[in-house]
């Protein structure tokens, strides 16, 4: 998968070919061809190796960081704004990925199923912080979750962009402060 991703953050979806990852990888075009009948197919499970990746990263964070649920909601986006995470190489590989789900049923497929993965654990963060606070409003949880799931693909997307332009604390302070202000 690493050759995948390389490629795909090198080349594009346009430059990424069988080809070109099967000689980034050394192995022969026909090795790939015959675990994979189309590039989509490579690229969707490149997608599905990151996105599974990247949420067991983020998860094991939340896990390390205890009980408490504002310490384990920090730690999820502290793991969020990791050199891991903010790695130049994925983060471009994510582009294209995202590119294609418009156009490619096995890129739909797995962003469906790794989206709500990641929504899911949100949620559950959410939930257990409300439980803890007691507002006085209880917020939709699967809106917050949505919310809060944008705002962070946003700052990825910016700091993709721009990587000056916005620092990895920043983006937690970001995240915090939507939490703060979404709870009250």
């Amino acid at each position: 998968m690493t050759s995948t991703l390389r490629c795909l953050a090198e080349q594009g979806a346009a430059g990424a070919s069988i080809r070109r990852i099967a000689a980034a990888a050394g192995v022969s075009t026909g090795l790939i061809n015959h675990h994979y009948a189309h590039l989509e197919d490579l690229v969707a499970e490149a997608y599905d190796h990151l996105a599974t990746r990247v949420l067991r990263d983020i998860l094991a964070g939340v896990a390390e960081a205890g009980g408490d649920p504002r310490q384990r909601l920090t730690a999820f986006f502290t793991v969020s704004f990791s050199a891991a995470v903010l790695d130049p190489d994925y983060l471009s590989a994510w582009l294209v990925f995202w590119s294609m789900i418009r156009h490619s049923e096995a890129m739909k497929t797995v962003h469906t199923r790794t989206n709500e993965e990641y929504r899911r654990s949100l949620g559950d963060l959410l939930a257990d912080l409300i439980r803890d606070r007691q507002p006085a409003r209880t917020p939709d949880l699967r809106l917050a979750a949505a919310g809060l799931s944008a705002l962070l693909d946003g700052l990825w997307l910016a700091w993709c962009l721009n990587p000056q332009g916005l620092t990895a604390q920043e983006g937690v302070a970001i995240c915090e402060d939507w939490v703060e202000a979404h709870l009250r």
